[in-house]
C-alpha cells in the first residue's frame, strides 16, 4: 500500500479538486480487498469544471517500438484494449463528486461515475458511491496558472477535450456517437482483429486520449491510447485562448493526418 498520512477533516470542494491528480491505486471490495491495482497508469486532469481521464495498461506506460499500430501482435491489441478514457465535466456536492462523461473511449456507460472523497495529506481518497471501490489519487506538481479546460469540435463529429496547465496538458479526442455503440469498444476492437477487417480497425483508432509534456508550446505525448505515439508531437501551439488548433495523428495503418479544430460550446454532446 502507498504510504500516505489520515484522512483530514477539511472537507473537498469544486476548487479542491481543480489540478493534476496521478492514481496510486484501486482496490475492490474496498472492505476486504480482493482486487487490487497499482500498476495501471492513470491521469485525472481537472480544471473549472471540465476534466479528462486517461488509464492505460502498465505494458505501454513507455510506448512501444512498433512505428505503426498495425504492427503490435494481436496479444498486445489485445491488451492494449483494457485502456480506458473519457471527458466531461465534473461537479462535488457535500463531498460527493460526479462525474458526467460526454465522451469514453469504451462506449455505452453501465452506471453513474460517481464518488466521495476525503482529503489526505498529499491526495485525495475516493470511495464508489454505486460500487464498492476505494482509489488513491495523489496530486502532481503543476506550475501556474491554474489548469484551463477548453473544448473543440472538428470534421466528422470529433470532440476534443483539452485540459492544460503551462508545462502538463492531457488531450481526448472521440465522437460523440461513441458512447452510442452497441457493444464496448474493447469487444468491437477483438471482433475487428477476428475479422482481420482493416477499415474497422483503422476507425476503431480514429479516438486518441493522449497526455504529456509541454515544451516551448510543443505538446509531447508522454502516454497514450496508441503507444505507438509516444514520443511524437500532438499540436505545435497550445496558446492560451486560441480558438483553434491542429493536431496530429496516424491511422492504424501508419497513415498520417492533421485535425483542424474550433473551440465548441458542450450544447448537443450530451
Amino acid at each position: 500500500m502507498h504510504r500516505i498520512a489520515h484522512t483530514v477533516s477539511e472537507p473537498v470542494t469544486d476548487h479542491a479538486i481543480q489540478g493534476l491528480w496521478r492514481r496510486a491505486y484501486i482496490k475492490a471490495p474496498a472492505e476486504a480487498p480482493e482486487f487490487e491495482d497499482h500498476d495501471t497508469q492513470v491521469y485525472w486532469f481537472q480544471s473549472r469544471g471540465l476534466y479528462a481521464d486517461l488509464r492505460i495498461p502498465a505494458r505501454f506506460s513507455n510506448g512501444v517500438t512498433a512505428a505503426r499500430l498495425a504492427d503490435l501482435s494481436q496479444d498486445d491489441l489485445l491488451a492494449l484494449a483494457a485502456s480506458e478514457g473519457f471527458a466531461g465535466w465534473a461537479a462535488v456536492e457535500n463531498g460527493i463528486c460526479t462525474w458526467q462523461r460526454a465522451i469514453n473511449l469504451q462506449g455505452p456507460e453501465t452506471g453513474r461515475d460517481i464518488g466521495r472523497l476525503e482529503r489526505a495529506s498529499g491526495g485525495l481518497f475516493e470511495y464508489g458511491i454505486d460500487a464498492d471501490f476505494v482509489e488513491l489519487w495523489l496530486e502532481q506538481q503543476i506550475d501556474e496558472p491554474a489548469p484551463e479546460g477548453r473544448v473543440f469540435t472538428c470534421a466528422g463529429g470529433f470532440w476534443g477535450f483539452l485540459i492544460t496547465a503551462s508545462s502538463r496538458f492531457l488531450f481526448a479526442c472521440d465522437r460523440p456517437t461513441r458512447k452510442n455503440l452497441a457493444r464496448p469498444w474493447k469487444d468491437a476492437l477483438a471482433q475487428a482483429l477476428t475479422d482481420c477487417d482493416r477499415d474497422q480497425l483503422n476507425d476503431l483508432f480514429q479516438p486518441e486520449y493522449s497526455f504529456g509534456r509541454i515544451e516551448q508550446g510543443a505538446a509531447v505525448i508522454e502516454l497514450s491510447s496508441q503507444p505507438n505515439r509516444v514520443g511524437k508531437v500532438l499540436c505545435e501551439n497550445l496558446r492560451t485562448g486560441n480558438d483553434r488548433l491542429v493536431t496530429h495523428h496516424a491511422r492504424f495503418d501508419g497513415n498520417a493526418f492533421t485535425r483542424h479544430w474550433t473551440v465548441a460550446e458542450l450544447k448537443g454532446l450530451s
